[in-house]
């Protein structure tokens, strides 16, 4: 998932690709905004109302798949702004990497079986010509 489709899943001021430019402030008092003719999202900039009141909910989502579709939408769009967090990607399929491990959990898992797999060639083919 991209960040611009968890913005058109989830962001309350995303109307048929116009941004209605609602803000509120830390008090959740609203804010005057300018609305906007397409989301700043598909232009590839930096929305503020995304940042801090749409990406937070990537974690708190139930579904855990839907919950991790999220959570990579919100990763790569802290890759693509260069904001803290995340920086960088698994060599295999791109995705984000937690801090100190070396491919994601998926590829971790795949080429754990692949090794498996291979060990167990290994000694199937040994058996065989012993």
């Amino acid at each position: 998932m991209t960040p611009l489709q968890m913005a058109n899943a989830e962001c309350p001021n995303l109307n048929n690709g116009a941004c209605d430019g609602m803000r509120f402030d830390d008090n959740l008092n609203f804010l005057p905004g300018k609305s906007l003719d397409r989301c700043l999202l598909a232009d590839g900039k930096r929305c503020d109302y995304f940042e801090n009141c749409v990406m937070p909910m990537a974690a708190m989502v139930s579904d855990p798949v839907k919950s991790k579709s999220y959570m990579d939408a919100a990763d790569s769009y802290r890759i693509l702004h260069r904001l803290s967090g995340v920086t960088r990607q698994c060599p295999e399929c791109g995705r984000p990497l937690p801090a100190r491990k070396r491919l994601c959990a998926d590829c971790t898992a795949k080429h754990r079986k692949e090794t498996y797999r291979e060990s167990k060639r290994q000694i199937r083919h040994q058996a065989v010509h012993s």
